[in-house]
């Protein structure tokens, strides 16, 4: 045989090998996710940081993991994401105010990205001096550096996107 042929050969079984370990990164991903998600006893989801608003905290293309549960208190310094009353994208940011209502009813937060000025409130991040508990999606359990940096890129450059989706 030719060194050629053997190329050939190899060719198919390394592409293969490579969908193969693919495969099973996702694979391990989700089992990750899936025993994260029974620890916690909650149900969990993620997003990717796609700002530079929580540095030096969190980067652009950390991968963060969220726990939502009602009956969890939410604290000042807590990390949350948040959909404001008239939008329809979820924040991460931290919680630097908590206010309990006098009647009763819960508590209100106030939220500030680490590196912003000023809160979210004074910035026009949303219309009402507080957000509601209801507002207020899950607060971060966990995050894994740069692992969401390829969900910035494809966001990010049409160059990316068109490869990666086609």
């Amino acid at each position: 045989m030719d060194s050629g042929a053997i190329r050939r050969i190899l060719r198919p079984r390394g592409a293969l090998s490579q969908l193969i370990l693919l495969g099973l990164l996702l694979a391990h991903a989700l089992m990750a996710y899936t025993a994260a998600e029974a620890a916690a006893g909650a149900e969990l989801t993620a997003r990717v940081v796609v700002s530079g608003s929580m540095e030096p905290a969190f980067k652009r293309g950390d991968f963060l993991l969220f726990r939502r549960s009602d009956d969890d208190p939410i604290r000042a310094g807590d990390v949350v994401l948040f959909k404001q009353a008239h939008g329809d994208v979820a924040v991460v940011h931290r919680v630097i105010e908590v206010h309990e209502r006098r009647d009763g009813g819960g508590v209100d937060v106030l939220t500030k990205g680490d590196n912003n000025g000023v809160d979210d409130y004074s910035g026009f991040l949303y219309s009402e001096p507080w957000l509601h508990r209801h507002q207020v999606m899950a607060k971060a359990v966990g995050y894994l550096p740069k692992a969401g940096w390829m969900n910035v890129a494809v966001n990010e450059k049409p160059a990316v996107r068109k490869v990666v989706v086609g």
